[in-house]
C-alpha cells in the first residue's frame, strides 16, 4: 500500500547532477522503481516532472528519451499519476486561503498545497527536499512544505529518510 507522497523536487533535484543522478547511482533508481507501489505522485506533482511539450508528443521514442529522460524513466517504470478527489480539492482550497498562497512567493505553491491536502486526507507521509525553516516567516505565503505539514499534523520527511524506511541501500 502506498505510503509516501513525493514532491516533484525529489525527482527533479535527485535525478540531476546535484542529487543522485542515475548514471552515478543506477542501483538507487532501480530499487526505487521496484518499490513504486509505496510511492504516490498526485496528478499536479506528476505533471511538474519533466513534462513532454505538446509539440513533442509525436516525436519518436528515441528522441523523447533523449529530450525527456526523467519523464520517460517514470513512464518506463510505470509510475502512475494519482488523481485528486473533490474532498482533496476542497481541503486544498481551504489551505490555500489559510496560507495565503500566491503565484510568486518563497513558500509553498498551489501544487504543494494540494500535495499536503492529499497527504492529510489520506494519512500519508510527504517526502520533499525542502528544508525546515529555522524561524516562522512573518508572511504565511512564505511557509514551506515542512512547516505547513507540521502545523497541519502531516508527516514530512526528506528523501534519504524515505530511502531508509523503504530499506534501500546503495
Amino acid at each position: 500500500m502506498s505510503r509516501f507522497c513525493l514532491d516533484a523536487n525529489i525527482f527533479l533535484t535527485a535525478w540531476e547532477k546535484s542529487g543522485y543522478p542515475i548514471n552515478v547511482f543506477p542501483s538507487l533508481w532501480k530499487q526505487l522503481a521496484l518499490l513504486k507501489d509505496d510511492i504516490i505522485l498526485i496528478k499536479p506533482i506528476f505533471n511538474e516532472i519533466d513534462p513532454i511539450s505538446p509539440a513533442d508528443k509525436k516525436i519518436d521514442l528515441l528522441k523523447k528519451r533523449e529530450k525527456y529522460p526523467l519523464r520517460m524513466w517514470l513512464e518506463d517504470n510505470k509510475f502512475i499519476e494519482t488523481p485528486v478527489s473533490g474532498n482533496v480539492e476542497s481541503t486544498s482550497l481551504d489551505l490555500e486561503m489559510q496560507y495565503e498562497i500566491q503565484e510568486v512567493s518563497k513558500g509553498a505553491g498551489q501544487n504543494d498545497i494540494t500535495l499536503i491536502a492529499y497527504a492529510k486526507m489520506n494519512n500519508k507521509t510527504i517526502v520533499t527536499l525542502e528544508g525546515k525553516q529555522a524561524q516562522i516567516p512573518k508572511e504565511k505565503h512564505n511557509y514551506k512544505i515542512p512547516l505547513i505539514c507540521k502545523q497541519q499534523g502531516v508527516d514530512c520527511i526528506d528523501f534519504v529518510t524515505m530511502l531508509s524506511q523503504l530499506g534501500i541501500k546503495i
